[in-house]
């Protein structure tokens, strides 16, 4: 978990430059995002308690990103700059994302 958390925070200030010109809240959507499909592509069988974080990180990003998501494709729906932003960064895992149970 540490070394996944590691490379998740080296990847921010990365990530912090190319947004700057982006809304608050778009660069939010777009880290949700991205740490949506990371975690969604993580499976780990061997290991109770770190598949159990691996669903929490899903769980807590994929949620975020999708309620983002549906609240700026509606916001900036008369921006196509911003919105070729959102569309591109929902990916499969923020579309296809459902809560369980």
């Amino acid at each position: 978990m540490k070394l996944v958390l590691a490379f998740v925070f080296a990847c921010l200030p990365l990530l912090a430059g190319a947004q700057e010109k982006l809304p608050k809240d778009v660069a939010k959507f777009v880290e949700h995002a991205q740490t949506c499909e990371h975690f969604a592509g993580e499976w780990d069988d061997n290991d109770k308690a770190r598949q159990r974080e691996i669903i929490a990180a899903v769980d807590d990003a994929c949620g975020q990103a999708q309620r983002q998501w549906k609240r700026l494709s509606a916001k900036y729906a008369g921006q196509p700059k911003l919105q070729k932003i959102i569309n591109e960064q929902a990916n499969d895992a923020v579309r296809s994302y459902r809560k369980p149970g």
